[in-house]
């Protein structure tokens, strides 16, 4: 079966939506293997936690990267043989990071992951094109959940693996896993062709442009760049505050507390379909709010574990369902530029990750958690004022800018 992205279907099978999930969780979990596995990564090298800190920050400017260079060219080459190609690609890098010797190695390596491991952002747009317009929320939703079960997911099963078998076996397993993924695909996926027929020099030139013209795009970079950071922030520091009083945990308590964060990503299509009904405003703001009253709970209640574990549960329902309701924004800017809408914005995503990953091992060097709540605040805090700010009509804001110039 082909799907042109010009053309309408009347719906996408549910079929379809759990394998696209399915993949998607676990071609993502493989940026977030190394977060539980920092701990043991550093007495492998011979480093400070501190140092091997970078390892997980470098995985996500990947991801950022392959967003930018490699997603949008689902706007122009037939995305089943581009996903398929991917997947070889991870399974190659895999390999290499359970070969890594030192920290450089495991550096390059994890930078490497990062960005080949773009599939499931090359799926969303797919799954966009294929739903009807009236469910789009719900199907956007729906493969959701296979994001945050792989993000959430990798935690559990990697910190498993890692105290029983040593954390070079976590890269072995993950790459057996996609080959089992690449059958899946090759079988059961769609063949879909972009509508661009332009050169790929072309379509990153028209990155910049596209960025400066879609103000919504850009208010919902800011919207989920800053949830996701102050996400990675908790995820990443996470597995210290289990190290220490009064815990004294190992990394696969971390993997634990993932899945009982994976609860919350059953809450995406819940979201998916408020949007559907209610708008993705709203929706964003109901996202911000339960984040931002989570880490404020998490202030004291970090140290209590089952105060922990719902600010988890909070923390991954609030960031991914607000996901959900920034891409069905972008998404209506145009069926033709998806692929690159969606790069763009999930670009601005893992930067976000990058920087909540290593502004929180900072905050956690200097402050530990409570400092690692506060920088998690203030990051909610302007992703909220981005979303406020950004509905003024610029008419409005040059008229008021004009206004304040003459009574000067």
């Amino acid at each position: 079966m082909i799907v042109k992205d010009s053309e309408k279907t009347s719906d996408i099978s549910k079929g379809l939506v759990l394998l696209m999930a399915t993949v998607c969780g676990f071609t993502v979990a493989n940026v977030y293997l190394n977060q539980t596995l920092l701990v043991s990564m550093s007495a492998t090298f011979h480093i400070s936690a501190a140092s091997i800190g970078i390892i997980a920050t470098l995985a996500q400017i990947g991801y950022a990267l392959g967003n930018l260079l490699l997603v949008p060219l689902g706007d122009i080459f037939e995305r089943k043989k581009l996903i398929l190609f991917l997947l070889f690609a991870i399974c190659i890098v895999l390999a290499l990071n359970a070969l890594s010797i030192n920290k450089t190695w495991m550096m390059v390596t994890s930078l490497a992951l990062g960005i080949v491991t773009v599939v499931p952002q090359i799926i969303v747009p797919l799954a966009a094109n294929i739903a009807s317009d009236h469910n789009r929320g719900k199907v956007l939703g729906n493969v959701a959940i296979g994001l945050v079960c792989g993000i959430l997911g990798a935690r559990l099963v990697s910190g498993f693996i890692d105290v029983h078998f040593g954390w070079r076996m976590v890269y072995w397993t993950s790459a057996a896993a996609i080959l089992f993924m690449i059958l899946l695909v090759y079988v059961y996926f769609p063949r879909s062709k972009g509508g661009n027929a332009t050169s790929y020099k072309h379509l990153l030139m028209s990155l910049g442009p596209l960025f400066i013209k879609e103000r919504a795009l850009q208010k919902a970079c800011v919207s989920q760049g800053m949830m996701f950071a102050s996400f990675s922030a908790f995820w990443t520091t996470l597995v210290f505050l289990l190290h220490t009083h009064p815990y004294s945990y190992g990394s696969d308590m971390v993997g634990v507390i993932g899945l009982v964060g994976i609860a919350g990503a059953f809450a995406t299509p819940i979201i998916g379909r408020l949007i559907d009904t209610k708008g993705e405003k709203f929706a964003s703001l109901l996202c911000m709010s339960i984040s931002l009253l989570a880490f404020i709970g998490l202030i004291r209640g970090g140290y209590w574990l089952p105060g922990l574990i719902l600010g988890a549960l909070l923390i991954t329902v609030g960031t991914q369902a607000n996901q959900v309701a920034c891409q069905f924004t972008i998404f209506q800017l145009g069926e033709e530029k998806r692929s690159r809408l969606n790069g763009l914005y999930m670009v601005s995503t893992f930067l976000g990750g990058s920087l909540g990953s290593y502004v929180g091992l900072l905050a956690w060097t200097k402050w530990q958690w409570n400092g690692v709540c506060a920088i998690a605040i203030l990051m909610i805090a302007i992703s909220c004022c981005s979303l406020i700010l950004m509905n003024i009509p610029r008419k409005m804001i040059g008229n008021l800018m004009n206004k304040k110039g003459s009574n000067m």
